[in-house]
């Protein structure tokens, strides 16, 4: 099976490389594409960040300009002239960058929240790197318009906001961005003289074209690691690196469903930032209050999967990235229900019933320590602590009440080491452990991971080795511990514009990270290679192209059971009208043996033969009016006649520079989709049933910018799904078919989730800010299916709503701050 696979990847190799790769860059012929470097000057009395260079302290720094194109033309000299300036002292560095522009009145300055990426706005950027590795350092960003993003280099788009100073001004012949980075927002090392990576980018919105001063080669790597140098860094004497941030907040909650009073709470709390030194920084969160984080979008799971939800809390999202590595650490499981929150209502008497079970674990503290070493050592240390949860158990005769444990006092530890090497290439070492206060059963155990991560580049970073391997421990006082192991290894060519690359990843049937991180499932061993050519130079009508095949074989680890293969053929191209489309095609000719939707060790359920396809489509982000339009279907081969078809459309209406609408339409159609019901385990008989899963979800987000400090923004959302059973079940035999039952019942499962988020924010100084939120949510479940919209709304609203309406003020305050004060 895999000699077909690669026989078939072979043959479409040669079918594509007919393609032209546009005119490639010599960095021999051309010495503007060699590595560049600046020299930074060291002032005593800093400039004014006010947005113009009006200081004569500008005119003793050294200029870094003549910037190159990243796109549409790379390599090629940008059409606009740009100026960067550089200064630093003992507490910060200072940038002065100038933007020449013949037509200022044409720049686009569209405002914005903090850390929106995708503004119709010009940009400029720095890529920050102290260590000079090219792999870590921080991004950070404003537009003309004044609108401040940043984040670590391998995580765009995180909510990790440092404290720093900008200011932005249109002038006659373009326009300035000034821009204070105090050292306590970096890590550094500790030398008498450093050299730090340095690169500047600049986006012209309107002709779209990117530009950055250091060439950045689109061929190999990421843009992070194509830097230039800024040299001669002295005698940096950092002030003391102390932040603390309060805040307090108040809620005002109704919930009639399950209290008829409303309520009001007010919390406090405080978050810490310390540097330990120049390189190591702690942030501690004490009594920490994420009440005001947007809504989950909470989905029907028909699968038998977790449901993976993105993390929201600012503390687990700020400073992470050093964490993340080997997919241990998924911060929601922190906080999250209870261990043994579903295990109280199977241990009930016979006149008893559950009266409160709490879904969440209260965090009481959570603590980071992480830095790197002048050697380029990093070192992680994360903790936190969740207190214990009862359930509240009452009998209905009596009316006494009881407590149940439900999750006792955990730890949760994490400890990285991760070592950079030549060619931004790295090696880590990790360990977690979640260590429970209670006897050590099926519920409380104590867990842990241990392992390995790296990434090997070769000098010209056209090839590349990475891969992972981890042990889990878990440990109990009555029953054997559980050991388990995993592992993926790559290789291959993974730069220019022909890349190839085997991948193989495996995993033991007791391997198991889901105390502190996410695995949907085990016991797997899959084998890939994947092939694709890259065009990155325009031709034609198109800006650049991507296409791929990829070819899957899929085994259970243990007993080594062939499962399905699966082949996969993507294209992705983008237009010079900046119209981007995606294709994709996907084949299993085998179909598939599901050894996880019984839900039962050891049986699995045969789906016949499947084909699929999508096409996604989106226009020119920079219109008022763009949008987003997929569409896919899937056919299985069965005697059922499986098939499954899904249609989005999302608009954006950008109606001004402070108002944007933005729609999402969403519809998903699965027929005559078999799967999973009940159990009899007396009996060990599996039951399936036929069904129609139909889920139709609308979003509708909209903002009123009015200034790059202040903001309103509001979400909405409704989301429906409904499983209506057939009247059809089978029973599932041992090869995987399914033969027909004479079970009856009602299994339908009508599902709705409603949220509005309501959130205006007031940056009112550096790190500063109040947040005003009003929250309305309806979760409704019902085993009564509903086909008329207005019919199930009315359901939904009669299940009733809760309401939350919050005010939360942080102020930060910094040592060197107060210092100034007092003297």
């Amino acid at each position: 099976m895999i000699l077909k696979g690669w026989i078939f990847i072979l043959l479409t190799v040669l079918f594509s490389g007919n393609v032209s790769a546009g005119a490639k860059k010599d960095k021999k012929d051309n010495p503007d594409l060699v590595q560049r470097s600046i020299t930074a000057v060291k002032i005593e009395t800093p400039p004014v960040i006010d947005g113009i260079l009006d200081e004569e302290i500008w005119l003793i720094a050294d200029i870094a300009d003549k910037f190159i194109q990243y796109s549409p033309f790379s390599g090629s000299p940008s059409k606009y002239r740009t100026e960067i300036r550089v200064l630093y002292d003992n507490t910060a560095l200072y940038i002065g960058a100038m933007m020449y522009d013949p037509s200022p009145d044409s720049i686009y300055r569209e405002l914005g929240q903090r850390d929106s990426y995708s503004l119709n706005a010009d940009q400029f950027t720095i890529d920050l790197s102290p260590y000079n590795d090219g792999i870590n350092g921080a991004v950070f960003k404003i537009s003309s318009s004044g609108v401040q993003s940043d984040s670590p280099p391998r995580s765009m788009g995180s909510s990790w906001d440092a404290v720093w100073e900008s200011s932005t001004s249109i002038v006659e012949d373009g326009w300035i961005a000034e821009i204070r980075i105090p050292y306590s927002a970096l890590r550094f090392p500790k030398e008498d003289v450093q050299t730090w990576g340095i690169n500047f980018w600049r986006e012209v919105r309107r002709s779209r074209e990117q530009s950055s001063w250091n060439y950045v080669d689109k061929e190999t790597g990421r843009s992070f690691n194509h830097l230039g140098e800024m040299r001669d860094i002295r005698n940096i004497e950092p002030p003391l690196r102390l932040s603390l941030t309060p805040y307090v907040s108040g809620y005002f909650d109704h919930n009639p469903d399950n209290n008829p009073v409303s309520n009001f709470t007010y919390n406090g709390g405080l978050d810490i930032k310390y540097g330990i030194n120049e390189s190591f920084t702690l942030d501690a969160t004490l009594v920490p209050d994420f009440g005001q984080v947007q809504s989950d979008d909470q989905v029907l799971n028909l699968s038998p999967y977790e449901v993976r939800y993105n993390e929201k809390r600012p503390f687990f999202m700020e400073g992470t990235e050093l964490f993340d590595k080997g997919g241990v650490f998924y911060s929601r499981r922190i906080g999250s229900t209870p261990k043994a929150y579903d295990a109280v209502y199977d241990e009930l008497g016979p006149e008893e019933e559950v009266s409160f079970n709490p879904l969440e674990s209260p965090l009481i503290n959570a603590t980071k320590i992480s830095g790197r070493t002048k050697t380029g050592l990093g070192i992680g240390i994360f903790n936190a602590m969740t207190n214990s949860t009862y359930a509240t158990i009452e009998d209905i005769e009596t009316g006494e009440t009881r407590k149940a444990l439900t999750n006792p006092f955990t730890n949760y530890n994490l400890i990285i080491f991760d070592q950079s090497l030549n060619n931004n290439s790295y090696i880590s070492l990790f360990n977690t452990n979640v260590w429970r206060n209670a006897v050590k059963n099926e519920y409380f155990y104590t867990a842990g991971v241990t392992g390995t991560e790296f990434d090997i580049k070769d000098k010209s970073m056209l090839y590349s080795v990475s891969g992972s391997a981890a042990v889990s421990q878990k440990y109990y006082n009555d029953a054997d511990n559980d050991f388990g192991h995993s592992f993926e290894l790559s290789a291959g060519k993974t730069g220019g514009n022909l890349r190839f690359q085997y991948q193989i990843e495996a995993s033991s049937e007791t391997y198991d990270h889901n105390d502190m991180g996410y695995m949907k499932r085990n016991n797997e061993l899959q084998n890939e290679l994947n092939v694709s050519y890259h065009v990155f130079q325009p031709f034609w009508k198109i800006l650049n192209t991507t296409k791929s095949i990829t070819y899957r074989h899929f085994m259970l680890y243990e007993p080594r059971i062939f499962t399905g293969s699966e082949y996969d053929f993507n294209s992705y191209s983008t237009f010079v009208n900046h119209l981007s489309v995606m294709l994709g095609v996907e084949y299993k000719p085998e179909g598939d043996d599901d050894y996880y939707e019984p839900r039962v060790d050891g049986w699995y359920y045969h789906k016949g033969r499947q084909l699929g396809g999508n096409i996604w489509i989106s226009t020119d982000q920079s219109k008022r009016l763009s949008g987003n339009i997929r569409l896919s279907y899937d056919k299985i081969w069965s005697l059922y006649n499986q098939y499954m078809y899904s249609f989005s459309f999302s608009p954006l209406f950008k109606v001004s520079d402070r108002i944007s609408i933005d729609y999402e339409f969403a519809l998903r159609n699965n027929l005559n989709d078999i799967g999973y019901v009940d159990y009899d385990e007396e009996q060990e008989i599996i039951y399936f049933g036929l069904r129609n899963n139909t889920t139709i979800e609308n979003k509708l987000s909209a903002g009123y910018i009015f200034s790059a400090d202040s903001y309103l923004s509001a979400r909405f959302r409704h989301y429906w799904s409904r499983a209506d059973y057939l009247d059809q079940y089978y029973t599932l035999n041992r090869d995987g078919s399914l033969s027909d039952s004479s079970m009856v019942g009602n299994y339908d499962y009508n599902y709705n989730a409603w949220n509005i988020d309501l959130v205006y924010t007031w940056r009112f100084a550096p790190g500063s800010e109040m947040s005003v939120v009003w929250k309305n949510s309806i979760y409704s479940d019902s085993d009564q299916v509903y086909y008329d919209f207005r019919e199930n709304l009315r359901h939904m609203f009669d299940s009733g709503m809760s309401n939350s309406f919050s005010l939360k003020i942080l102020y930060y305050l910094d040592w060197l701050y107060l210092q100034n004060l007092s003297s």
